[in-house]
């Protein structure tokens, strides 16, 4: 009997090893930061008659290149669809200009606004591929030490793909509500800008 017992324990053993049940499930992975230096830009434009002002806040080190750009709406898109980004825009930068970033982060750009009965869009660029080489040891060349983060966009410079950040508000016309001695946000391209009362 004992035998018997033995070799029905040994055959139970044997069944039980090559059945095998884990209990322990798997917990999810925790997630991590996005890779590379993060970027975090906020600003205002003031509409003032002719002129565009650029004033903004950044992490970015001293000496960095702010450029401030404004695409045309032509002369057809109503208000209601540049303030709520509807709107096409031209493909082509009608003014520009750049800005240098102070040991504070705060920077300031002037931009001619064209035709002041025009609407534009105005882009606010972290361009890295003009950046000073110090700036550019930081962040790459291309953008490639950014990273993602609202605002982060690719974008076509020189026949190259670059990333970057872009913030970026609608200039109305002179003659619409808001449209001269008011400040606009800057803003990410999902989020609507408005003017700040």
């Amino acid at each position: 009997m004992r035998n018997w017992l033995l070799c029905l324990l040994t055959a139970c053993l044997v069944f039980l090893t090559g059945c095998r049940v884990e209990m322990a499930t798997e917990l999810p992975q925790k997630q991590t930061a996005p890779s590379g230096v993060r970027i975090d830009i906020t600003g205002t434009v003031l509409l003032q008659g002719n002129e565009l002002i650029v004033e903004g806040q950044s992490n970015l080190p001293e000496d960095s290149i702010m450029f401030a750009g404004l695409k045309d709406y032509g002369e057809f898109e109503p208000y209601a669809r540049v303030i709520n980004w509807q709107g096409e825009e031209g493909k082509e930068y009608v003014t520009e200009n750049t800005g240098v970033v102070d040991e504070k982060g705060n920077f300031q750009i002037k931009v001619d606004r064209g035709n002041p009965e025009s609407r534009y869009k105005l882009e606010v660029l972290f361009n890295p591929a003009i950046q000073k080489s110090k700036v550019q040891e930081i962040y790459g060349f291309w953008g490639e030490d950014i990273a993602p983060n609202i605002g982060y966009l690719d974008f076509e410079y020189n026949e190259n793909t670059i990333s970057g950040m872009i913030k970026v508000a609608p200039i109305v016309s002179i003659t619409d509500p808001n449209g001269n001695k008011a400040k606009w946000n800057l803003t990410n391209i999902p989020k609507k800008s408005r003017a700040i009362k």
